[in-house]
């Protein structure tokens, strides 16, 4: 399968894939009166082989590695054979043409070819048998339970520390009305209604002297969906929005303003915020120890380990939803610091580090087993 073409989505910390037909629509279900259609569904797990069955015909079965596939012009080779027969795909972003040809042992031959495309949140199917008429069909998409529990005129926030772009379509070619905030809010009125795969690209986003990135890119699936912002109708992409305020990072860490020192610090919490305080000592290596967790609004923890001589390590810990929680906000968090050029970066899938001099502040950011909390530990040097 060719490589796709990457776009911008919101600027240039993100890059987005161009989303072909099938990437939009797979293992949707449409109805058209009593009629449904399960549309490109996957078979057995696997990403690359798709049917189409209503409940009255079979449409389609296609095989990605095996079909005769393109994401530029159909090239059908009808060959003349006994019992034979070969399918061709063309997949854009806007239609997908499936041209199925067979013959049997006595010269008879089939040439069926259907082709999706939507117009007005409409999926339309003309479908072409041995040349005859067309048969249009036009399906309209079943509603699901994400439909009507997320989109329906509720408060969102940007989570994207680039802005956002808020446009007059549901696709990254509309025309850009505005640019959302980190931390601002919207009303999401309707969706979903475009699938896009959305990367980051981290081995570009950071400014450091070393880098060491094993895991350099992350895809998250999401769509577009309708929404107001600043009393506009428009679109946003959901998969950088939240339920929740975003994390404002200056709360926790800032930089040192001293002439010669610009270490990151970080600060003490407002105590009006905290619902609870523990506090434990201990005995390491002869020397007192000490554990304090703190315990904030929104299950926000910030946990102080003392080891009785030298070190002291602070994490803090939030919760996440999921592992592309943890990805969007380690990379907002590193948005954030970067301000300041990192003299260390290490990015691994479920491990991330910084530091910013040798014997300086360093973070390292990591997911905890069940990919329910995300933690932040801060060590601040010294010799």
């Amino acid at each position: 399968m060719k490589k796709l073409i990457l776009l911008l989505l919101c600027a240039p910390l993100f890059l987005l894939g161009q989303n072909t037909f099938i990437k939009q629509f797979t293992n949707s279900k449409w109805v058209n009166g009593t009629d449904e259609l399960r549309f490109l569904e996957t078979i057995d797990n696997n990403k690359n082989t798709y049917k189409a069955v209503t409940s009255k015909s079979y449409i389609f079965f296609i095989d990605l590695d095996k079909d005769t596939y393109s994401t530029k012009e159909l090239k059908p080779v009808r060959i003349q054979c006994c019992m034979c027969s070969y399918t061709s795909i063309m997949d854009t972003e806007d239609t997908l043409k499936v041209d199925y040809f067979s013959t049997d042992d006595f010269g008879n031959s089939e040439l069926r070819v259907n082709t999706f495309y939507t117009q007005e949140n409409k999926l339309v199917q003309v479908e072409v048998i041995d040349n005859e008429s067309p048969i249009v069909t036009i399906w309209s998409q079943v509603s699901t339970e994400i439909d009507n529990i997320k989109f329906k005129n509720k408060r969102y926030y940007s989570n994207s520390s680039a802005p956002l772009l808020f446009r007059e379509g549901p696709n990254i070619n509309s025309k850009v009305l505005n640019r959302i905030r980190y931390g601002e809010e919207l009303i999401v009125t309707g969706g979903p209604l475009k699938k896009h795969d959305l990367t980051f690209n981290f081995s570009t986003n950071f400014k450091a002297n070393h880098k060491n990135i094993s895991y350099n890119t992350h895809t998250i699936q999401s769509y577009y969906v309708e929404a107001n912002y600043k009393g506009v109708k428009g679109y946003v992409y959901f998969g950088l929005l939240s339920e929740k305020k975003p994390i404002d990072f200056s709360m926790f860490f800032e930089f040192e303003t001293e002439q010669f020192n610009e270490d990151l610090i970080l600060k003490d919490q407002d105590t009006t915020m905290m619902i609870s305080e523990e506090y434990y000592e201990g005995i390491v290596r002869e020397f007192m120890s000490w554990q304090r967790i703190k315990t904030y609004e929104n299950n926000i923890r910030i946990i102080q380990d003392y080891d009785g001589k030298y070190n002291q390590t602070d994490r803090i810990e939030l919760p996440i939803d999921s592992r592309d929680d943890f990805y969007i906000l380690s990379n907002n968090l590193l948005r954030y610091l970067n301000s300041h050029t990192f003299l260390d970066l290490h990015i691994s899938k479920d491990l991330w580090y910084i530091s910013f001099s040798e014997m300086g502040p360093s973070i390292r950011i990591s997911i905890s087993e069940d990919e329910q909390k995300i933690y932040i530990e801060y060590e601040g040097g010294g010799c």
